[in-house]
């Protein structure tokens, strides 16, 4: 392997070692050639500085037993195969893509409106893997794109995304992490949005030994509107991190962000939410909130809401607030009957239920729900 790091870190000798282990493809050693010539984000970078990278790497990496790379699948019906596009030069994105095999780093083309939800499958068994896929979606077509990313129980996985939503097209999409407390994963999405163009994301967050969702979304043309909604559920020491960027660079552009958290026992969660007003950015209308609820004294949430702003024609907000269940609610259930339990998995559930109301499809939108109530069954 060559241009290795003149001085790794812990957590980067330990991703070299996992990674020669698996006898990668010459293809995939090569772009980990790459990664190596950055290395992972500093410890103390800006936009790290609450979530350990490092130590959810080394702490999934080290004493692993070694496993042979698998190929994975990465599948998307009704869907044209194109040629991979979108690759950034963040660490990150390099770090994907030196993981996913050549299977694993897919282009679509959605040419027309599917009658049906669409469905992104990415199953990787490896405990070291990665994929990369990227989207594009014609002008005029309106699509429900559900993301479902199956990996092994331990190890190290990073999934990259690229959108491309042409003027006057339309993406929700809907991704769910489920509780896998041996895994250190990323999921990063870019997102492009043309004139006219719409994105809406729902995720639900239910933790690991580090889960990073990290979104960034700019327009490339005028009138563009985004939906950035998401929940968080966390107990034991799970950790989870929502970041994003969103970038306002065209006039009259609608932005709306809300992020709603339940965090019980030790568990940790981040958010850091970003609007980027440019001059040229007149009109915008952006609005974000996040909040969240504390259910222990040892639970630990960390919020940075930003706006940055350089047009002065704009009307943007951002609100963020921790706090425990309202007792006075709780007691006013309690006096018609309701057991404690029960009253307050009732609230909670109306606290981050409140993330769905905006969803298209109505089974999807109870699924999801269901999803939630299970997470309450088991932990309220």
């Amino acid at each position: 392997m060559n241009q290795i790091l003149a001085h790794p870190t812990p957590a980067e000798k330990a991703l070299q070692l996992a990674f020669a282990a698996q006898e990668p493809a010459r293809s995939q050693t090569a772009r980990f050639a790459e990664f190596n010539k950055t290395g992972l984000p500093h410890p103390r970078a800006e936009n790290w500085r609450w979530t350990d990278l490092h130590a959810g790497i080394r702490n999934v990496l080290e004493g692993a037993q070694s496993t042979e790379t698998t190929e994975g699948t990465v599948k998307l019906a009704s869907a044209a195969s194109v040629p991979f596009i979108g690759q950034s030069t963040d660490p990150i994105s390099l770090l994907a893509a030196a993981l996913s095999t050549d299977n694993n780093r897919q282009g679509f083309a959605i040419t027309q409106t599917p009658n049906a939800t669409l469905y992104l499958n990415t199953d990787n068994q490896s405990s070291l893997c990665g994929s990369q896929v990227s989207i594009e979606i014609a002008s005029g077509c309106q699509v429900i794109l559900v993301e479902n990313n199956t990996h092994a129980d331990s190890g190290l996985s990073v999934d990259w995304r690229s959108f491309r939503i042409a003027p006057g097209a339309s993406l929700t999409r809907i991704l769910v992490n489920p509780n896998q407390m041996q895994q250190t994963r990323i999921n990063h999405t870019e997102v492009e949005i043309g004139e006219g163009g719409q994105y809406q994301q729902f995720i639900l967050d239910f933790g690991a030994r580090m889960s990073r969702i990290e979104t960034h979304i700019r327009a490339t043309g005028s009138g563009t509107n985004v939906l950035l909604n998401g929940a968080y559920l966390l107990q034991g020491e799970a950790r989870a991190d929502s970041t994003s960027l969103i970038r306002h660079d065209y006039v009259e552009a609608k932005t709306r962000q809300l992020i709603k958290g339940v965090v019980l026992d030790q568990a940790q969660a981040v958010f850091q939410g970003k609007f980027h007003v440019a001059r040229e950015g007149q009109q915008t209308d952006a609005k974000m909130g996040h909040h969240a609820l504390l259910l222990s004294d040892n639970a630990k949430v960390q919020a940075k809401p930003d706006l940055e702003i350089y047009a002065d024609d704009v009307a943007c907000a951002h609100g963020n607030t921790t706090g425990a269940l309202d007792e006075s609610a709780l007691f006013y259930m309690r006096q018609r009957g309701l057991p404690e339990v029960q009253a307050r998995a009732l609230l909670i559930r109306a606290f981050v239920c409140e993330v769905l109301d905006a969803l298209p499809e109505t089974d999807l939108a109870n699924e999801l729900g269901a999803q939630i109530d299970n997470w309450l069954e088991q932990h309220i």
